[in-house]
């Protein structure tokens, strides 16, 4: 038995030693002190163990821009998880820390609403963008997609973790990523003013975003209502 089976092992039996029936809780309790002993285990290592991570594709290779990490941020404080930006050889990537499977259902969240947001985005500068200059098309577009992330936001139910899971998330973030910097992301906007109609487009995103349904499990598992499935409607 290597370490980490131990460890899991350990988990099983910590779990059995809450039984009702007292022999058998005792006898869990004591092979699970028996296994931290022999293989050096700590009780923040049982702690750690409970954190996963799972990585998901940015649409930005060095800095993300604001609206994309509104969307990460919004997805990893629905899902109870921390979320980290690392940049790759050929692409960015968003990486979502959380207990158990949290982290692979905000990546897959994140995925779903990255590309229903590309698509609304691309609709909305076909239908309202097609005689602005370039400059003037990205910007409307990045204000419709602040609007979009913002009602979306509103539309995520939060999944409020245990205080165990918030402990081990701190001490996991604590021990890997000590010495993480905060992202500042891309404002395209930074120093502008807005001009005419640049507010129409933030609330078309607005209007968009509020159309998400969270209606379907995103891990498959009946009875959980954590997917994402949306249908924007541009107006």
């Amino acid at each position: 038995m290597d370490r980490q089976t131990a460890i899991e092992k350990i988990k099983k039996c910590l779990a059995l030693s809450k039984s009702a029936n007292e022999h058998e809780a005792a006898a869990a309790l004591r092979q699970a002190q028996a296994l931290m002993e022999k293989f050096g285990v700590e009780d923040e290592d049982i702690l750690l163990s409970e954190i996963s991570e799972s990585r998901v594709k940015s649409g930005a290779r060095v800095t993300p821009v604001k609206w994309e990490s509104w969307l990460s941020s919004t997805v990893a404080k629905a899902f109870g998880c921390e979320k980290v930006f690392a940049q790759g050889y050929e692409a960015g990537y968003w990486t979502f820390i959380g207990c158990g499977p949290s982290s692979e259902i905000a990546t897959y969240a994140y995925s779903v609403l990255l590309r229903q947001l590309k698509k609304a985005r691309g609709e909305y500068q076909t239908r309202h963008c097609k005689r602005l200059v370039p400059a003037s098309r990205t910007r409307r577009a990045d204000l419709f997609c602040e609007g979009w992330v913002i009602a979306v936001s509103n539309q995520i139910t939060k999944f409020a973790g245990s205080q165990r899971n918030v402990e081990a998330l701190a001490a996991y973030m604590a021990k890997e990523y000590a010495d993480l910097e905060e992202l500042t992301p891309r404002d395209r906007q930074a120093g502008k003013s807005l001009r005419d109609n640049d507010e129409g487009a933030r609330n078309a995103g607005w209007q968009a975003g509020k159309n998400a349904q969270l209606n379907h499990g995103v891990d498959g598992t009946a009875g959980r209502s954590l997917a994402l499935v949306l249908t924007p409607q541009l107006t």
